[in-house]
């Protein structure tokens, strides 16, 4: 059940009535009317436990209504209304804090993947840069020269330059 609005409680009247701080300067009011109580000590007004009364009495401490500690431990809160209307979107929420949670592990273990490829390029890259110098050293004249005479192949390589052909 909705609690009804200060505005249409009985205790309401245009006496009570101050609008919200900054809605006018503070120095504001009738021409002919004495300054309120609120006014003269501000302490009274921005007290959050003291409620404006319909009559002269002096002001009572509000009733504090809502959640309290002991009904979040006990369980309480599960039986109230409003708890039971918003449960949907609670449940939304935390589903969404899973998610959340959930796509920072798959994030870290992609980057734990990323730098695991990276070490392996730059092994292979190393083993690249290896190889293509010994096929390089391999493949020198020189070399195929001294390979032939320490195998003992018999390849006889001409020594004369090549001929131009004239026409």
């Amino acid at each position: 059940m909705r609690r009804p609005s200060r505005y249409t409680s009985p205790e309401f009247s245009d006496r009570n009535y101050r609008p919200a701080r900054g809605a006018m300067p503070d120095d504001w009011r009738e021409p002919d009317n004495q300054p309120s109580p609120e006014e003269e000590d501000p302490d009274i007004a921005e007290s959050p436990l003291l409620a404006p009364t319909g009559d002269d009495t002096p002001l009572q401490p509000r009733k504090r209504s809502g959640l309290r500690i002991g009904q979040f431990f006990t369980g309480g809160i599960l039986t109230q209304e409003e708890f039971t209307r918003r449960l949907p979107v609670i449940v939304y929420v935390v589903f969404l804090m899973l998610l959340y949670i959930a796509n920072g592990f798959h994030i870290q273990h992609k980057h734990n993947e990323l730098d695991r490829i990276s070490e392996e390029l730059k092994q292979l890259k190393t083993r690249a840069v290896t190889s293509s110098a010994v096929r390089m050293t391999l493949t020198r004249q020189s070399e195929i020269e001294r390979l032939l005479r320490e195998y003992r192949i018999p390849l006889v390589l001409d020594h004369t330059s090549p001929h131009t052909i004239d026409e």
